[in-house]
Parts: structure tokens; C-alpha cells; sequence
């Protein structure tokens, strides 16, 4: 039951009673054929200037945290020449250059790059994320993750500013798993896998992110559109979507690893 929790709360889904996970069954756009495979040099290994204590913690999987000097995360300078090759075979699952995963209120991961953003982390909302697919990918899981885990008066502001559509929908839903999860910032962990559905667009990207539960993987799909300079969650017209049963899978062969490097 505790793999199910952490998977409801890591694709922003809590619910009490009926445990399940968070999935948005939106997609758009047909499969691309892949593109022609470039050699793009980029050192995952290699740290951005220092945002954090130099300390380190771990979620509850045990992928790493990096403790950031405020508790809602310091963004990385940005090199938007260390992003990845649009051209790369891989480039729908490739991370960011230096992602980073920081520990955010009550354990939260929240995740930097020193290519895609975020630019600025203010009143505890992060903006400024690249527009790109990693740039997509990176904006949905901090949202998700500020929803449920940033304090009072601070995760209304990020529904405000992080996601589009029927905004009330998404506050009563959120209020009412924070209520039943007090806690719900150390549910928040390092996704296991992470790709950008084909199809993609500057304007419009679905994001999946697959958590793992004690028989495979569920997998959650989160639409993201650009909207005045930044990406932002495109919320359904039937809210009820966004509580629906994931898809499973028994392998992440087609997922990129989006963990912080040690």
C-alpha cells in the first residue's frame, strides 16, 4: 500500500480511501519518425555553481536530494548551450544538462537544471522554464510537487500561476488531499522514469512520468502548454481525469533516468 501512496502523491493524486494514480489521459499529435542520431557533448557530472548547504538527503526510494539553501529551492545558473540536441535519437527522455534534485518543505523533491530551468525561484514559485521538451518535463513535476508539498497561502498561488484551465477545480481537489495528507511533501519523490510523448510542439507537450508500485510501473500523463513565456499544466475539462487509474508497464526501456548525478 505505502509504493501505491507514494505514487498517488509523486503524480499529484491523493486520495484517503481509494488509492490510485494520478493520470491525465490526454495525448495530441502523431508519432514522429526519430531523428538522425548526433554526438552532443555534455557532462551530466559536472556541477553548476553552488545553490545548495553542500548537504544531501534522500526521498523515500533513496534517490538523492541535495538540501538547497532555502527550503523552496535555489534555481541553478542557466547554460542554454548545454541543453540537449534536438537532433539526439534520444532527445524526447534526455535530462536536462546538471539536473539536479533539491529538497524542498517536508522532503519534496524539486528539480533544477542548469539548461532548462527554472530561472528564478520567488515567493516560493519557480518560473522560467526553457522551452523545450525538458523544459515541459521539468515545469510539471515542480508544479506538481509545489501543489502538494509548499505551504499555506504559497501552493494557491502556484495553482494561480502554474497551471491553466478551471483553476477553482484544481484548488479544491489539492486542498483536500493536503488535508488528508498532512505530510504529503516526503511523498513527493524522484520519478523512476521520465519522456516526452511524441508528437511534441513549442506550444503543447505531454509528460509521463512512471512511479513505480509493487508490481511494475504505473505511468501518469500530464499536458503542458506555453502560455505567456512559460509552460504551465493544461487542465482538463473533466477534472476527474486528473484522478483516474494509471497505465502499467513491467519495463522503463523507453524512459529516461532524470536522476541527481553524485
Amino acid at each position: 500500500m505505502r509504493s501505491y501512496k507514494i505514487l498517488i502523491i509523486l503524480l499529484a493524486a491523493i486520495t484517503a480511501v481509494v488509492v490510485t494514480v494520478l493520470v491525465l489521459t490526454i495525448t495530441r499529435g502523431e508519432p514522429q519518425p526519430a531523428a538522425p542520431p548526433s554526438a552532443p557533448t555534455i557532462d551530466p557530472t559536472t556541477r553548476p555553481p553552488s545553490t545548495t548547504t553542500g548537504e544531501s538527503s534522500a526521498d523515500l526510494f533513496g534517490n538523492r536530494l541535495e538540501i538547497p539553501a532555502v527550503e523552496a529551492g535555489v534555481p541553478a545558473v542557466q547554460d542554454p548551450a548545454a541543453r540537449p540536441d534536438p537532433t539526439r535519437v534520444d532527445y524526447l527522455v534526455t535530462p536536462p544538462a546538471q539536473l539536479r534534485w533539491q529538497r524542498g518543505w517536508g522532503g519534496a523533491a524539486l528539480p533544477v537544471s542548469a539548461s532548462d530551468g527554472p530561472t528564478e525561484v520567488r515567493d516560493g514559485i519557480a518560473s522560467g522554464f526553457a522551452r523545450t521538451p525538458q523544459g515541459a518535463a521539468l515545469a510539471a513535476a515542480d508544479a506538481l510537487a509545489r501543489a502538494l508539498a509548499a505551504p499555506e497561502g504559497t501552493w494557491q498561488r502556484v495553482v494561480a500561476e502554474r497551471y491553466h484551465g478551471d483553476e477553482q477545480a484544481v484548488l479544491d481537489r489539492f486542498a483536500r488531499s493536503r488535508s488528508r495528507t498532512p505530510d504529503a511533501g516526503r511523498y513527493v519523490v524522484v520519478p523512476d522514469g521520465v519522456r516526452i510523448v511524441p508528437g511534441y510542439s513549442p506550444d503543447f507537450a505531454v509528460v509521463e512520468f512512471a512511479a513505480r508500485d509493487g508490481m511494475g510501473y504505473r505511468i501518469a500523463r500530464w499536458p503542458m502548454t506555453w502560455l505567456d513565456g512559460d509552460w504551465r499544466v493544461a487542465i482538463p475539462t473533466d477534472i476527474e481525469t486528473l484522478w483516474g487509474p494509471g497505465t502499467y508497464t513491467d519495463s522503463l526501456s523507453d524512459f529516461g533516468v532524470w536522476r541527481t548525478v553524485s
